[in-house]
């Protein structure tokens, strides 16, 4: 699939379907705020903002703009049955910080200088690359644990008695 608006909707949709299924509510924003979506539970004892990635045919970039902001970097790699590259037989999602994001190059020894460059373009989908992500794939069913671990946006549940 080349065209990258198609792209970013089916890791939308597959990627919401995958949070409603393990019980995280989803909200969009209506204008572009810095995160694609907020994910909570139906208490709303936990509220996370994340960037969505959608990876189709090609490989993925990182930003440092995320870094130290309150925000996940969901990274969704479609399966061939998705519109991604032949060969790779399932969607996976990666849940990462902004930056464990923005340490993959570092972290991969890439010529790559952090200090100058706000933002890094993976050509494709190395072998190094993905096993560096494997730490960080959420299996389906087990969002709302995921979710929960990274939300800085917590308020304590009161009992009602």
């Amino acid at each position: 699939m080349s065209d990258t608006g198609a792209t970013e909707v089916l890791g939308r949709c597959w990627f919401t379907s995958q949070l409603l299924r393990s019980g995280v509510e989803v909200a969009r924003p209506e204008r572009d705020i810095g995160f694609d979506l907020l994910a909570y539970t139906s208490s709303a004892s936990w509220m996370l903002p994340i960037q969505l990635k959608t990876v189709g045919l090609n490989g993925l970039t990182v930003f440092q703009q995320y870094v130290g902001e309150p925000v996940a970097l969901a990274y969704v790699i479609l399966g061939d049955q998705d519109g991604g590259n032949a060969g790779r037989s399932e969607t996976n999602a990666y849940l990462l910080t902004p930056e464990d994001a923005w340490a993959l190059p570092t972290v991969l020894e890439l010529k790559h200088d952090p200090d100058v460059h706000t933002t890094y373009r993976f050509a494709s989908l190395t072998r190094p690359l993905l096993e560096q992500l494997e730490a960080h794939r959420v299996e389906p069913g087990g969002w709302q644990e995921r979710l929960g671990q990274l939300a800085p946006l917590r308020r304590p549940i009161q009992s009602i008695d």
